[in-house]
């Protein structure tokens, strides 16, 4: 039995009324003690859930512990989002246009919290278990929540006929420190570990909600996406879930090695008054003080020949361990888990960035220079390939070189080398819509009218109603579209087949869709998720990604 029997008629009038955990939310039965979460028009809502102890004072820099406590006989309300990890920004008075702070402003170490979201289905059969989507949410690994509003997974469960589980892990520096010797060290990728802890808590727990723990799917997008491509070349994780989606993996931004970290760790130390390495002095510091030195280390330089390491200064190093070569090396060599998954990018990732940095016109001799900074001796070939006319301004340009050598090419290189490595249910997709809804980009202005990094994940939640927004008409059909193929898949391991032993979700799509394999045999489409409907293309971007293959230069 999932939840307490409700007398239907009650069912119904709080699925319409949207009452919260503290009139009559549903009540669901969990190890720990029961939670009561709230009825929304779409199922039911269930925030704030431990899945760790609180990695606070002798766990700071600590691999994760198992939450063993319990708040029987009580009732735990599961209307309120636990604590999200501390980062920059987003307190009071913050301009969360993205919609991705956490909604209460409430930061704290105290934040290894996860929610979940259970369609209709849930509500009106207790013995129903549907697959689980398991998300990992982006910010460069030292911003973002899994409980900010632009992830509330309660449109997408419905959608898709899923249990959605959205998780927050450590950021920065408290998840991602190097620093000392010995067993009190701070040896790094706790953040990694904090997900894979969130990832054995579903194993658990997930059926108490209506989840089928057999039958899980990981899914993230930029950071999440780069941690879903660690997990699926993780031996320690591959008994947690069965299929990835890949949204936006950055390949070509390095992770750092364990001498780099180090530096970067030493350079921390330095801001906080702590000699190299004292992890006693580093870790008396305040939650405040810690925040504080990671900013002041944000534009660091571990190492000049790898300045994309300023994209993501924090996050997953090699270890030797969780980490032990780029993903696209780890690919390339057949190291990965052999399981179905989904990967794309958006059209034009890199403009945001691009745009954000250079604030005015580049001229040529600034593109000459940022070649050189960044593909060193290899800017010649680089600039050829990417020749341009005459212009103002060059910014268009090496957005689009940026774009194809930090996700697109990357991407077609990985999904070749998966399929070579022995993997075959694998679709290769590009996101090419830009949002109706301008302002949600703020002083990115650049963005308008393209289609930048983290573009289609409103698409995916559909959480525009949450934000006082809408969809146009033809961008619900694309959203809806989504989430057929996303659902499917999570179903069938197949985004093309639907699961017909369940309900079908009420989507407007259009009559016929289909999403070929990514092969030779198919002569390697990839889906064009756009408006007004989706199209199939062969061989995207071939050209170009061709000579980023030859040129070697993704890792």
């Amino acid at each position: 039995m999932l939840c307490v029997p409700v007398p239907q008629i009650m069912v119904l009038f709080a699925v319409v009324a949207g009452m919260s955990a503290l009139d009559h939310g549903p009540i669901f039965h969990t190890q720990y003690g029961d939670v009561r979460g709230m009825f929304v028009e779409e199922g039911a809502v269930v925030l704030g859930l431990p899945f760790g102890q609180p990695p606070v004072g002798e766990l700071r820099w600590k691999p994760p512990k198992s939450f063993t406590g319990s708040w029987a006989p009580g009732i735990r309300d599961g209307s309120v989002p636990g604590p999200s990890c501390p980062r920059h920004g987003c307190g009071p008075g913050y301009l969360d246009t993205h919609f991705i702070c956490p909604r209460d402003h409430k930061l704290s170490e105290d934040c290894l919290y996860l929610n979940v979201f259970a369609p209709r289905t849930v509500l009106t059969n207790s013995t129903v278990k549907l697959p689980v989507l398991f998300w990992i949410h982006g910010g460069g690994y030292d911003t973002g929540t899994g409980s900010a509003l632009a992830y509330d997974g309660r449109f997408l469960a419905n959608k898709t006929n899923t249990v959605v589980v959205t998780t927050n892990y450590r950021l920065g520096a408290l998840g991602f420190l190097v620093a000392g010797d010995g067993e009190d060290a701070a040896t790094g990728n706790y953040g990694t570990m904090d997900q894979v802890q969130a990832l054995k808590w579903v194993q658990e727990n997930i059926g108490n909600f209506g989840g089928d723990k057999n039958h899980v799917t990981i899914f993230g997008q930029s950071a999440g996406s780069d941690s879903v491509g660690i997990l699926m070349t993780y031996n320690g994780s591959a008994d947690l879930f069965e299929k990835g989606m890949m949204l936006s993996v950055p390949f070509t931004i390095y992770h750092k090695s364990r001498a780099d970290a180090v530096r970067l760790g030493n350079h921390f130390a330095e801001q906080l008054n702590c000699s190299h390495g004292d992890i006693k002095c580093i870790r008396s510091k305040t939650t405040a003080e810690l925040i504080l030195a990671q900013d002041k280390s944000h534009n660091y330089l571990t190492n000049p020949f790898r300045l994309f390491e300023l994209f993501v200064q924090w996050g997953p190093h090699f270890d030797g361990d969780i980490l032990t070569e780029e993903l696209v090396d780890k690919f390339a060599k057949g190291q990965f888990q052999k399981k179905p998954f989904i990967i794309g990018t958006v059209s034009e990732e890199a403009i945001v960035y691009i745009y954000g940095a250079l604030k005015g016109n580049l001229s040529k001799l600034e593109l000459d220079g940022a070649a050189v900074a960044f593909a060193h001796f290899k800017a010649g070939a680089v600039l050829r390939e990417y020749d341009s006319p005459p212009t103002s301004d060059y910014r268009p340009y090496l957005s689009e070189a940026v774009t194809d050598w930090v996700w697109a090419c990357p991407t077609r290189n990985v999904i070749r080398n998966a399929i070579a490595g022995g993997e075959s249910d694998v679709w290769l997709y590009v996101f090419d819509h830009p949002l109706s809804f301008k302002h949600v980009w703020g002083n990115d202005s650049g963005c308008n009218g393209h289609v930048c990094h983290g573009d289609d994940v409103p698409y995916v939640f559909q959480n525009a109603p949450l934000a006082n927004l809408s969809l146009t008409p033809d961008e619900q059909v694309l959203a809806d579209t989504i989430a057929y193929h996303y659902g499917n898949f999570a179903h069938t391991g197949d985004p093309n087949k639907p699961n017909n032993h369940l309900p079908r979700p009420n989507l407007n799509i259009p009559d016929s869709l289909n999403w070929p394999k990514y092969n030779k045999d198919n002569r390697f489409p990839i889906l064009n998720m756009t408006t007004p409907q989706n199209t199939v293309m062969q061989d995207y971007r071939k050209d170009k990604c061709d000579f980023w293959d030859k040129e070697g230069m993704y890792t």
